[in-house]
């Protein structure tokens, strides 16, 4: 299965100077089978240590971390000689086993010609905890995350559809309706079966039909991730990360999306729960979307910390924690309140999967969705969940601060008007 994060990793194959990578991402988004891909495509031989599966690995850094030890323990290991000008080394889920990270800053200051790559389903989580032994500046971060549409459209053998939503996003002009209404329906399974391999795997499985799409497979991933809160985090803790990402669905259906602690626990606060929003974080599972009231640069610098939207790493694992059939995406009317929050969840996976740090716009009874930073811009996104396209609080923006230009996302195709570019929902992803 094709993932965009590919051509990242080949470009840092290539690099004459490199550093060991840590991939971080959420339990099944596919780190291991995107490595493993990577090293098969890419390398004549690779060496996989997984450290939650073969916990005998760890002796391996129980000792002392020099580097030509390890490597040399490694080879007889696995009886071979690692030749580093053919050979990657994979660490997988290195939370077990911390050390790893550590002995990263002898192998980039030892041995630098080795290519090595890390990952981890609570990797985030596991260094913010373990800081103090953690190899600053010695290590290059990247992050996987669920399936983006165009990569959705690749799984199922649509990807000749790609060329014709750049052509019309890089012009702005409107796609054959035949083609618009038929992405129109692929965005919508989308939204259904929702972006983790396991999910896309068994939509194509059961012929790309959504009556015959079995959602244990979101409960099997949605029970995984549970499954860590308690296995990492203390019982009392657990039961706050529990509820916070269990109330999601309550949350999202709320007037303005805005978290209130109030819903997880009657009466509780911040100070209750902070800790356990950070893990969320951290593990993936979550995305933050802060709020400013001033959209001047930086943007970091009017985030209001104290009110924010929580939404979920995937759209399909959201309609099935709170049961949304497929009927209400589908239908073209607006009348149903979560119908608008799956779509606004969408974009916020989208603009994150390209590394947009995700802020909202509110003041006074006006919000607009998104804020994001393109090309050194700020400039405002409006998402709507039908084709109908009524915003005075976007109007109210462009009164205020008279953006180079703006964009609304809904179900209408391609459009300029009025310095609004307007994206039909399946082009999100373009947004980079």
């Amino acid at each position: 299965m094709y993932r965009n994060k590919m051509s990242d990793l080949v470009k840092w194959k290539n690099k004459r100077s490199k550093l060991p990578i840590l991939l971080l991402g959420a339990r099944q988004v596919g780190k291991t089978y995107l490595l493993v891909e990577f090293a098969k495509e890419y390398y004549e031989d690779y060496i996989y240590i997984n450290f939650e599966r073969s916990e005998e690995f760890k002796d391996l850094f129980s000792g002392n971390l020099n580097s030509e030890r390890i490597i040399s323990e490694i080879e007889y290991i696995f009886t071979k000689k690692i030749d580093p000008s053919k050979t990657l080394i994979i660490f997988d889920e290195v939370q077990n086993e911390m050390r790893v990270l550590t002995a990263l800053k002898y192998f980039n200051e030892n041995l630098p010609e080795y290519d090595i790559v890390c990952a981890g389903s609570l990797l985030g989580v596991a260094i913010n905890k373990n800081s103090h032994s953690f190899p600053v500046g010695k290590v290059e971060f990247h992050y996987l995350y669920p399936f983006t549409f165009d990569e959705f459209l690749i799984s199922v053998g649509k990807e000749m559809l790609l060329e014709r939503i750049d052509q019309s996003f890089n012009n702005l002009s409107k796609i054959s309706l035949p083609i618009h209404e038929m992405l129109l329906e692929l965005y919508k399974k989308f939204l259904y079966v929702g972006g983790m391999p396991e999910a896309i795997n068994s939509f194509i499985e059961n012929d790309m039909s959504i009556l015959h799409f079995d959602r244990k497979v979101h409960t099997n991933i949605i029970n995984a991730y549970i499954a860590d809160m308690s296995k990492y985090t203390s019982n009392s803790e657990s039961i706050k990360v529990q509820a916070i990402y269990r109330s999601l669905p309550e949350q999202l259906a709320g007037d303005n999306r805005k978290f209130k602690y109030s819903v997880v626990k009657k009466n509780s606060r911040a100070i209750n729960y902070g800790a356990s929003i950070e893990w969320l974080l951290m593990s993936r599972i979550t995305i933050n979307c802060s709020k400013i009231s001033n959209a001047e640069i930086p943007l970091s610098a009017y985030n209001d910390n104290k009110s924010f939207k929580l939404f979920s790493n995937d759209t399909g694992l959201l309609m099935t924690m709170c049961k949304v059939p497929f009927n209400i995406i589908r239908n073209e009317r607006e009348d149903n309140r979560f119908k608008g929050a799956i779509t606004e969840n969408y974009v916020a996976a989208q603009l994150k999967c390209n590394e947009h740090d995700l802020y909202y716009w509110h003041k006074s009874n006006f919000e607009v969705d998104f804020i994001a930073m393109i090309d050194d811009e700020i400039i405002p996104i409006e998402v709507k969940s039908s084709s109908r396209n009524r915003s005075r609080s976007l109007n109210e923006y462009i009164r205020i601060y008279n953006p180079k230009f703006s964009i609304r996302l809904s179900a209408k195709n391609f459009g300029y008007y009025n310095n609004i570019k307007a994206l039909p929902l399946y082009a999100a992803y373009l947004i980079k």
